[in-house]
C-alpha cells in the first residue's frame, strides 16, 4: 500500500511537470500574435482583399479569435487558433504575386507603388521578394515589388537605402553569411538596372544573425527569410 502511494505520488507531479512544460508562454503567444497583426495588415494593404479574400478573411477571423482567447487567459485556445491564423496565412502573398501578374497596370498610375511603402526608417515592402535557391537571383515573381522600391527612390531622390538580407538558421553561419550577402547584392544590382545610382545603394548580407521569429516552425523561418531597405541617414 505503502509503495503505491508512493507511485501515485510521483505520478501526480510528473503530470504535472509534464503540464507545466507545455503550458502555452503567454508572452511569446504576444508576440507572436503582433507578428500575425503585422503580416496581415501587409496582405490588406497588398491587394489581399482582391487577390486571396478567402485565405485573408479566414486568416483575419482566427486572429481575432486569438486575441480573444488571449485576452480572456485561455493561453490553450488562443495558441491553437494563432496556428490556425499562421496556416491561412502562409500562402497569401503567393496568391498576391500570382493576381498581380495578370492585373493590367494601366489601371493603375505608375508612380504610386502597390507592393512598398516609404516609412520614417525603411522602404517597407508588402510582398515578400523571392529568390532562386541556386542563382540567389530575386525571381521575375519578385519584379513588380523591385520596380515599386526603384519607384519609391526616383520620387525621393535624396533617399539612399542599405539593402539587408536574411535567411533562417537552415544553413550554417558562413554558408548563410554568403547567401544573404549574394542576396543583397543581386537585389542592389536590379534596382541599379532600374535606374536608382549605385551611390545611393548598399548591400549588406546578415546571415542567420538577426530572426523576427522563432525557427522551430515553417511560418518562423518563412518570417526570418527577408529583404530590408533601411534608410541611410
Amino acid at each position: 500500500m505503502r509503495n503505491r502511494r508512493i507511485l501515485l505520488f510521483v505520478s501526480v507531479l510528473l503530470s504535472l511537470a509534464c503540464l507545466a512544460l507545455r503550458y502555452p508562454d503567454r508572452e511569446q503567444l504576444g508576440r507572436e500574435i503582433e507578428r500575425l497583426e503585422e503580416y496581415l495588415r501587409k496582405a490588406q494593404a497588398a491587394d489581399g482583399p482582391e487577390c486571396a479574400p478567402e485565405s485573408l478573411a479566414a486568416a483575419q477571423a482566427h486572429l481575432a479569435r486569438a486575441k480573444d482567447e488571449f485576452q480572456e487567459g485561455d493561453l490553450w485556445d488562443a495558441e491553437d487558433a494563432i496556428r490556425l491564423c499562421q496556416k491561412e496565412a502562409e500562402g497569401i502573398f503567393e496568391k498576391i504575386l500570382g493576381c498581380n501578374r495578370g492585373l493590367d497596370r494601366d489601371r493603375v498610375p505608375a508612380r504610386i507603388p502597390r507592393m512598398a511603402m516609404l516609412t520614417e526608417d525603411k522602404i517597407e515592402i508588402l510582398v515578400p521578394i523571392l529568390f532562386d535557391d541556386e542563382t540567389q537571383q530575386p525571381l521575375r515573381d519578385s519584379d513588380e515589388v523591385l520596380e515599386d522600391v526603384a519607384g519609391i527612390m526616383e520620387d525621393n531622390p535624396d533617399l539612399r537605402v542599405r539593402v539587408q538580407s536574411h535567411v533562417d538558421n537552415g544553413l550554417p553561419p558562413e554558408q548563410a553569411d554568403a547567401v544573404t550577402e549574394q542576396r543583397a547584392e543581386n537585389v542592389r544590382s536590379a534596382l541599379v538596372r532600374l535606374g536608382i545610382a549605385e551611390d545611393r545603394l548598399e548591400a549588406e548580407g546578415r546571415g542567420s544573425r538577426e530572426p523576427v521569429a522563432a525557427n522551430d516552425s515553417a511560418w518562423g523561418r518563412m518570417l526570418n527569410q527577408r529583404v530590408e531597405f533601411i534608410r541611410i541617414r
